[in-house]
C-alpha cells in the first residue's frame, strides 16, 4: 500500500488558496482553470491552464504536511494535456523545501527534483 502524499484535481473552487502564484515578476502569465477543448467528464478532468502565449509562469503548492522518503521510493504522478502548439518552451515540475516564499518562487529558486 502506498500513501498518498498531495493529490489535486481542481474539483472545487478554492484551488487558487492552494496554489500561489508568483509575484517574484510582474509580467508572469496568468493561470486558468479549465477542462480543456477535448475531455471526457467537464469536472473531472479540470486542470490549470496557461492563458497567454509567449509567458514565463510560475505558482506553487505545498504539500499538506512535510514528509520523509528516506529508505522509499518516491513515484511523482503528473498529467500535462498540450492542446497547442509549442514554439519554444516547457512545463517543469520541481520538488522544494517546505520553507521556500511561495510569492518569490521563480526559475532560480532552489529545488531538490525537477522534471518536465
Amino acid at each position: 500500500h502506498a500513501e498518498v502524499f498531495f493529490k489535486e484535481e481542481f474539483s472545487d473552487d478554492n484551488w487558487s488558496d492552494r496554489w500561489i502564484t508568483s509575484k517574484h515578476k510582474d509580467d508572469y502569465g496568468k493561470f486558468e482553470l479549465s477542462h480543456g477543448k477535448f475531455f471526457g467528464d467537464k469536472i473531472r478532468d479540470q486542470g490549470l491552464k496557461t492563458s497567454q502565449d509567449a509567458r514565463f509562469y510560475a505558482i506553487s503548492a505545498k504539500f499538506p504536511k512535510k514528509f520523509s522518503n528516506k529508505g522509499k521510493p518516491l513515484v511523482v504522478q503528473f498529467t500535462v494535456k498540450h492542446e497547442q502548439n509549442i514554439d519554444c518552451g516547457g512545463g517543469y515540475l520541481k520538488l522544494m523545501a517546505s520553507d521556500i516564499n511561495q510569492e518569490d518562487f521563480h526559475g532560480e529558486t532552489p529545488y531538490h527534483v525537477m522534471f518536465g
